[in-house]
């Protein structure tokens, strides 16, 4: 017997439907814990962790890395810069190429934040063996499509 969850078996029983829910019950938990001390996203934690793992890199770079449109990754980036994470500057050979590094409030902030991310995560994955945490990122990585990118959620 499966477990219900919404009561509507049309629901219950739609894969796409539980990984939504499942994903939006997890971003809350992050987005809660890190908005209300570090101001911040899951989303703009996912801008610093590129930028901590590449080095300083193009915009467009970090659009196609987070799979983002551009203009979601602007806004990302804006958000980021007001909180002083990151900083941008011209490229010198191609003027209109936005270059971002994180800042050093940026590096501290990402080293604070995945602190509780990581609790946050294990906490939130408990009830999955570390065999069924393995198959879900496998399937997962299955399912992702190159030439979908993701505009506003």
């Amino acid at each position: 017997m499966t477990k219900k969850i919404t009561g509507v078996p049309e629901l219950d029983n739609s894969a796409a439907f539980m990984m939504g829910l499942a994903y939006k019950q997890f971003r809350t938990l992050i987005n809660q814990k890190v908005s209300t001390e570090f101001e911040i996203t899951l989303e703009m934690f996912g801008v610093l962790r590129v930028l901590s793992h590449l080095g300083e890199i193009p915009q467009q770079t970090l659009a196609e890395t987070l799979h983002r449109e551009r203009s979601v990754t602007k806004r990302l980036v804006d958000n980021c810069i007001k909180r002083n994470l990151i900083e941008v500057h011209k490229s010198e050979i191609n003027k209109k190429a936005r270059y971002l590094a994180l800042t050093e409030k940026g590096n501290i902030t990402k080293k604070i934040v995945s602190k509780y991310i990581q609790q946050i995560t294990t906490d939130y994955f408990s009830p999955l063996t570390s065999n069924e945490q393995q198959l879900l990122l496998k399937l997962s990585k299955k399912l992702i499509q190159d030439n979908i990118v993701l505009g506003h959620d």
